[in-house]
């Protein structure tokens, strides 16, 4: 079922994004119509064609590797099922709390699951993360939530209008984005599964192991973030160029995913040149450029060719040389007689 999201301006603005041919661009959009409250919806190109552009001539699957390319969803196949995953979903959009719970996992096979508050349905505190079988005991209250019924009844319990009230917990109330009342909840249960590193901008997990944790909670193993700006120096690029690059990708707003930084070597690859070299040619136009494009270089060179030949075209010799040399006539014979009216 479609479901409403929202949309920002910038996303027109997104260097990223405008690389993809327009059909792409909307099908991304229609993508998140699909998705559920994760962000994730089964990888089905010919049902997705059917749901978003059944009128139109486009290939989907193609269009979703390309879309792919530049790290904005994610591919995967977890319990049998080949997912797609829409990176930084949950950063830029808010479902509503009575949205359902993902029926797909994470990559590693993690469900998230919300309690609820009995009387209105909607979502209340933190998520919680648990594997496949402890989310049949999540929503049976059975296993390892089967002494915490007591306290999830009184944390899900409805509270008040005021933004004073504090619960026995010592947890104050708070008012969601989607202007549903929800109690703001420390959950001892929550788990940190892996798949969260895919979405570094959207999280901020503490990596601490939590002694209390419940029975079955699942640890997921450390995992190096990926870095951009190291990436680049690991490349050759110089310290001072990685950084000025770094400003300006900021300042256009591009995404800094592992994707991305591949789809950069590429493109140096196809410009036959190296990284740096790619890094120094973007900061040193006119109007720097935040990622770069073979495309964008050739057409560059080009244009730069043919201004130089222009320019160092030779002037012509003398004045015969640019207008002719003038006519030579052959002399009139000396008893040639003109005959005429004068006027």
């Amino acid at each position: 079922m479609a479901r409403a999201r929202n949309i920002k301006p910038s996303f027109f603005m997104n260097e990223d994004i405008i690389e993809l041919p327009y059909e792409a661009r909307l099908l991304f959009i229609g993508l998140w119509t699909l998705a559920d409250r994760e962000g994730r919806l089964e990888n089905r190109p010919k049902k997705i064609k059917m749901s978003l552009l059944p009128a139109d001539d486009i290939n989907v699957a193609e269009q979703l590797e390309n879309i792919s390319k530049y790290g904005f969803i994610e591919f995967y196949n977890a319990d049998g099922t080949d997912v797609i995953q829409i990176v930084n979903f949950v950063k830029h959009q808010t479902p509503h709390g009575l949205e359902k719970d993902s029926e797909l996992p994470d990559r590693n096979g993690i469900y998230t699951v919300n309690h609820r508050n009995p009387k209105n349905k909607t979502t209340v505190g933190k998520p919680v993360h648990v594997n496949k079988v402890d989310r049949e005991h999540f929503y049976n209250k059975t296993g390892p939530f089967a002494s915490n019924n007591a306290v999830v009844a009184s944390e899900n319990s409805f509270q008040g209008n005021d933004s004073d009230q504090v619960n026995s917990n010592e947890n104050s109330q708070e008012q969601l984005d989607n202007s549903s009342e929800t109690v703001l909840i420390s959950d001892q249960n929550a788990l940190i599964p892996e798949s969260f590193s895919l979405n570094p901008e959207s999280f901020n997990l503490n990596p601490e192991v939590n002694n209390n944790s419940a029975v079955g909670e699942v640890e997921a193993p450390t995992q190096t973030k990926f870095n951009f700006k190291s990436a680049l120096k690991k490349h050759g690029v110089p310290d001072k160029d990685a950084t000025e690059f770094m400003q300006i990708r900021k300042a256009k707003k591009a995404q800094n995913t592992e994707n991305a930084f591949e789809a950069l070597l590429n493109e140096a690859e196809k410009a036959e040149i190296t990284l740096p070299q790619a890094i120094e040619y973007c900061l040193k136009r006119q109007n720097p450029w935040g990622a770069f494009k073979a495309s964008w270089f050739k057409r560059d060179q080009s244009e730069s060719a043919t201004g130089q030949q222009q320019n160092h075209q030779s002037l012509p010799r003398n004045v015969n040389d640019q207008w002719g040399a003038p006519k030579e006539y052959e002399p009139v014979a000396g008893n040639t007689r003109l005959e005429g009216v004068l006027i």
